[in-house]
């Protein structure tokens, strides 16, 4: 079902036998030229771009492998969207960036991934929320429509042009507008969470919740379990989780910003329409890349039985 998904979203040969065979390819060359210890003449240093909801996972990854390989590691955790436009606004490259939606790569880094795209799992869209919340203890995948619009519930939620959260929440209101035929439904879900109430990136909601300042916020259940949070299951016809529900979820798409269509930037550039389909997170690296053996060790340990292990335990499926 996942192949399906990634033919979907223009990654035809994600999970192909090509990609099999460059997954090996690359740990065959980390194998024989290796980030072993001693190779600190070769590489020194790794850098990560990665979503905010890798975090946690990939400073867990990050802390064994670079111990193992004696290098020093710099982590920047920021919006997937952010984290993508510092490549191509701000012209930096780091040796991996980790996102929470693989058709980023295609959308914005056309041309210029350096290898095969390492999928790190998927999670579904959840109503994170505290004991302290208004309607904590009534609250349920019945009637979470009803309690997160009365007046005075503060619902958060985080930046669309920045972070995938953002724009896969408002998909998730167009999908439950359809799913429950309430018309206006997008509307009002929408209105209950006010710009007022946005982040850059979806982990930023948590403390806000943590603290009361929030009652509810839109958020992945891999970082409320990992966190601890309680949360409200929506029907996977919403939640963006499963992935045989592709057609249903293409129903929805949110206009972003726009990319620009050269390599110079400049100009108005193109719409950047995102389209909905099942989580999937990924993780690659780019072109040019300044320790491209660093970066192809990470992510070959990402996707060993070790990094699985890691990740799966931070709640990725």
């Amino acid at each position: 079902m996942l192949a399906e998904y990634v033919t979907r979203s223009g990654l035809k040969r994600l999970l192909s036998t090509r990609l099999v065979a460059a997954t090996l390819s690359v740990a065959a060359i980390i194998s024989a030229s290796g980030c072993r210890r001693g190779a600190q003449s070769e590489v020194s240093r790794i850098v990560v771009f990665n979503a905010g909801a890798l975090a946690l996972p990939l400073r867990q990854a990050l802390d064994s492998f670079t111990t193992r390989n004696n290098l020093t590691a710099n982590q920047e955790n920021a919006g997937s969207v952010e984290s993508v436009r510092k490549v191509t606004d701000l012209g930096r490259n780091p040796d991996v960036i980790a996102v929470a939606d693989t058709a980023l790569f295609g959308a914005m880094l056309g041309g210029r991934l350096a290898g095969p795209i390492a999928v790190l799992g998927g999670t579904r869209l959840v109503l994170a929320f505290t004991e302290r919340s208004k309607f904590a203890r009534e609250v349920n995948s019945k009637n979470w429509i009803d309690v997160t619009t009365r007046p005075g519930v503060q619902v958060g939620r985080s930046d669309p042009a920045l972070d995938p959260a953002g724009y896969r929440a408002l998909m998730a209101m167009q999908l439950a507008e359809r799913f429950y035929h309430k018309p206006g439904l997008e509307a009002r879900l929408k209105n209950a969470a006010p710009p007022a109430n946005m982040r850059p990136k979806s982990a930023d909601l948590t403390a806000l919740l943590q603290t009361g300042n929030l009652d509810y916020a839109w958020a992945y259940e891999s970082v409320a379990k990992s966190l601890g949070l309680r949360y409200v299951a929506l029907p996977p016809e919403v939640d963006l989780g499963d992935p045989s529900l592709g057609a249903v979820y293409a129903k929805a798409s949110v206009q972003i910003g726009t990319v620009a269509t050269s390599a110079q930037g400049g100009g108005a550039g193109r719409p950047l329409v995102m389209h909905g389909a099942p989580i999937v997170f990924g993780a690659a690296m780019l072109k040019g890349s300044p320790n491209p053996s660093a970066g192809r060790g990470f992510i070959t340990y990402l996707i060993s039985p070790e990094g699985r292990a890691i990740l799966a335990a931070n709640g990725f499926r």
